[in-house]
């Protein structure tokens, strides 16, 4: 067993990371300066969305496991290893903002008092670490008082805890070979699929790859697989708008895709683009690396472009099937989160769609399973609900921006039997387009050809 501080642990990265080590059978102690989440931590609840995360959570509190706190002295005591897990949101440059990274390392320069490993789970571009190591080394000695380690989280919201207790793989980048010796006690645990306490996310059926590699290699690794599947889906929704301009089926053409294992399926679904915390994030501070390094990282920038292509072709869409005047149109947005299965609007684009509608004077309503109070707090004048039949009724116009199942089966019996049928954009082509036309009900999807 060892002891880990975890900062920044109320966050989705923090939390799941600190409740996965938890689990493993170590004693965490997560750090966050967010009091409200904390309390809800402390009695077992989380904002942030997990399936199976409270559970999970509940019974490690109460088996003593983990606890939380907003003092990183306590978080940093009697640690054998503090995982860094703070945000690092993109500033207008399109750079990573490291502000919250390097406050922390100037107050661990004043907190280690013991050989300490610090774990870098915030994605950070490359140098950070040297940055972190220079803050540290003012009042303490690399290597016999601490080493610090890149350690990239690859958790996907929804699938936090999958992610965490059966990984595609787990990358740790370091020289030394102290602070190497330490995770693998860490580690060890999960690559042998033992739990202090019962959890469903163990998958017994494989082996977990572990990766030793240099910092610099293990932080690059991260910014690849993302801009790599920032690339999957621009490359799609690319595909997509040239099929529909040639008489294409966008799904016909992804399976064929799918099929070759060069390939596979992943990441090929075309829509409004990419969004949330990670990616586009991601991508815009490794083209900034790339500029700082004298480097020019063309398809990294068509990428970037070709998603914010994808908006305005969504509401060129819009504009051509219900008018150029979307004054007062009620139009329906089925999907605020920036991916179904989670609450988290931050960088959705569901939400830039309707800040774009509501702009050309559109009467926007939403409608999100988990994220209708979240959207609404963000954006106090959306009107959100998780009640779908009042959110579709007597619209305009309604767009299906995510996969959540609720929406395979949209009923628009009463949205039909108004004198003003909607229009309907599917734009993740989930719908029962033929159930729909009978109604008399235009519906576009992305992709396919009109």
């Amino acid at each position: 067993m060892a002891r880990v501080g975890v900062i920044g642990g109320a966050g989705y990265v923090g939390l799941v990371t600190g409740v996965g080590l938890a689990a493993l059978g170590h004693k965490t102690v997560s750090m966050d300066l967010d009091q409200a989440r904390l309390a809800q931590l402390r009695n077992g609840k989380s904002a942030v969305y997990e399936e199976g995360l409270e559970p999970l959570l509940a019974q490690l509190i109460k088996d003593d496991w983990i606890s939380f706190t907003d003092s990183q002295s306590e978080a940093v005591e009697d640690a054998d290893a503090v995982f860094i897990a703070v945000g690092t949101p993109s500033l207008d440059s399109g750079a990573a903002d490291l502000s919250a990274v390097i406050a922390v390392a100037e107050q661990l320069r004043e907190q280690i008092k013991n050989y300490t490993v610090i774990v870098v789970k915030s994605t950070v571009p490359v140098g950070t670490l040297d940055v972190i190591t220079e803050i540290l080394s003012r009042d303490l000695e690399e290597g016999d008082d601490f080493d610090v380690v890149s350690n990239p989280e690859f958790l996907r919201e929804g699938s936090g805890l999958i992610d965490f207790f059966a990984p595609s793989r787990v990358i740790v980048g370091t020289h030394s070979e102290r602070a190497r010796k330490i995770l693998r006690d860490i580690y060890k645990p999960l690559l042998e699929q033992r739990t202090a306490v019962e959890t469903d996310f163990v998958d017994s059926s494989r082996q977990i790859p572990y990766l030793e590699t240099d910092a610099v290699s293990a932080q690059l690794t991260k910014y690849a697989a993302n801009a790599y599947l920032a690339t999957r889906i621009s490359y799609i929704n690319e595909i997509a708008g040239l099929s529909e301009k040639i008489g294409g089926n966008i799904g016909d053409i992804i399976e064929g895709l799918g099929l070759d294992p060069r390939i596979g399926p992943g990441y090929l679904q075309p829509g409004i683009g990419f969004g949330g915390p990670c990616l586009d994030k991601d991508l815009r501070a490794l083209i900034t690396v790339a500029g700082e390094n004298s480097y020019d990282p063309v398809l990294f920038n068509g990428v970037l472009q070709r998603n914010e292509l994808q908006l305005r072709e969504v509401m060129k869409k819009i504009t051509d099937a219900i008018g150029p005047s979307l004054y007062q149109k009620r139009i329906a947005l089925l999907g605020l989160a920036f991916k179904e299965g989670t609450n988290d609007v931050r960088h959705s684009l569901s939400i830039r769609l309707y800040r774009a509608l509501r702009d050309q004077g559109a009467s926007v309503i939403g409608h999100d399973v988990l994220a209708a109070d979240d959207a609404r707090k963000l954006e106090p004048e959306l009107k959100a609900s998780g009640d779908l039949r009042t959110v579709i009724d007597d619209t305009d116009a309604i767009v299906v921006l995510n996969d959540e199942p609720t929406y395979r089966d949209l009923d628009l019996t009463i949205a039909s039997d108004s004198s003003n049928k909607p229009f309907v954009l599917d734009t993740r082509g989930v719908l029962d387009i033929r159930k729909l036309e009978s109604k008399g009900i235009v519906v576009e999807v992305v992709g396919k050809a009109k």
